[in-house]
């Protein structure tokens, strides 16, 4: 059996310009030989490195069970297997539906009275914070609006359609 000596794996040049601490590396070294022997030390500088040296020497957990390919695939065909449960339609015949959207037809209807009445009162200052400074900047928010409406009131108009039952 080969020993060798501690300080024979030192690099005396890097001692010499202080970037190693040598009873650091001496420990370090303890540690190490202490942990492939596995002989105990009295060294309490030594000990706290065998602890690390024990753990970098252990292998790693394996953080999956054994037969993990084999519960996913069994997982996968319970999925397969399990019936498909369809959402439930909404109910765009209750009362609640009903309500929302004569709430919201109000709501509308009020905006547009409170525009009409007082459109002149908050018009100025809103150009001034979104910086419409002219008609034609007005003229485009107005139709970059309409754009965002009509695509709206078309895709409801699809949905309504698609929904509706047809004629045989």
């Amino acid at each position: 059996m080969n020993k060798n000596n501690d300080n024979d794996r030192i690099d005396k040049s890097a001692i010499d310009k202080g970037a190693i601490d040598e009873r650091e590396w001496l420990a370090q070294e303890r540690a190490m030989r202490d942990a492939r022997e596995g002989a105990a030390s009295t060294d309490p500088m030594a000990m706290r490195y065998r602890k690390i040296a024990d753990a970098l020497r252990a292998p790693l957990p394996d953080l999956l069970p054994p037969d993990f390919p084999a519960q996913v695939a069994r997982q996968a065909e319970i999925n397969a297997k399990a019936p498909v449960i369809a959402p439930e339609p909404t109910a765009e015949k209750g009362f609640e539906f009903k309500l929302e959207r004569g709430l919201l037809g109000l709501l509308g209807l009020g905006s547009a009275v409170v525009a009409g009445v007082y459109g002149q009162a908050w018009l100025a200052p809103t150009r001034e914070l979104l910086h419409l400074d002219s008609n034609v900047a007005v003229n485009w928010a107005l139709a970059l609006g309409v754009c965002v409406g009509v695509s709206w009131l078309t895709e409801q108009l699809r949905r309504r359609r698609e929904s509706a039952p047809h004629a045989a």
